[in-house]
């Protein structure tokens, strides 16, 4: 036999006590449908009372397929997900070379310029240069716009950098003697060069009588 389950409200245990007091709430809904289909048209309180049954029954039927039909519609939804989730999975599959590893960028090597190498070298002398460079003029005049120290000699130029030359001249000023062994002691070897290169174009010479070096350089 099928079973059916009905929820009812207090009010319609409350009337089916009244009518059936001798019987329990089961057994009086039997006892309403039994007479209804027996005797083919209720007492007017059976009907009422069965109608009401049946619209509570009809009310809950009607949440009970409005469930269903938001629970299919979230299913539809849960499988259009599944499916799209498949078909990204394969597309990424079907493209590795989509994955690739991001080497780091390789580090370009930074090209000198002319005042950074003379930075490095301290000074350039024109016939160390003058294969490299075929418009020396505007190779030295870019350095001295850069804030090079441009010496004219006597048969070539030479450019110094500042910082190089300015300590230079603190040190030649302090000089006191004019041998070769004083030099050598009290200038580095690139400064002792430098020297040389101005006594040999008449652009510095040593004052016996002051016991002081002179240089005759204008920058």
């Amino acid at each position: 036999m099928p079973k059916i389950a009905i929820s009812l409200s207090s009010e319609h245990v409350e009337a089916l006590s009244k009518m059936f007091p001798d019987l329990p709430i089961e057994d009086a809904i039997l006892e309403i449908i039994g007479s209804t289909l027996s005797s083919g048209k209720p007492s007017k309180t059976e009907d009422r009372s069965v109608k009401t049954i049946i619209d509570t029954i009809n009310a809950y039927t009607g949440k009970i397929d409005e469930v269903n039909r938001k629970i299919s519609h979230l299913i539809e939804l849960i499988e259009d997900l599944a499916a799209r989730v498949q078909s990204l999975e394969e597309q990424i599959r079907s493209a590795p070379h989509v994955v690739q590893q991001v080497k780091p960028e390789e580090k370009r090597e930074v090209r000198k310029t002319a005042v950074d190498i003379l930075k490095e070298q301290k000074m350039m002398f024109e016939s160390d240069i003058a294969r490299k460079i075929k418009n020396r003029d505007a190779f030295f005049e870019k350095l001295r716009r850069s804030g090079a120290v441009v010496i004219e000699l006597a048969k070539e130029r030479v450019a110094v950098d500042p910082e190089f030359f300015r300590v230079f001249i603190e040190k030649v000023d302090k000089l006191t003697a004019s041998s070769e062994e004083a030099i050598g002691k009290e200038l580095s070897r690139d400064e002792g060069k430098l020297l040389k290169a101005l006594m040999n174009s008449g652009l510095a010479y040593f004052d016996s009588t002051r016991k002081k070096w002179v240089i005759d350089v204008n920058v």
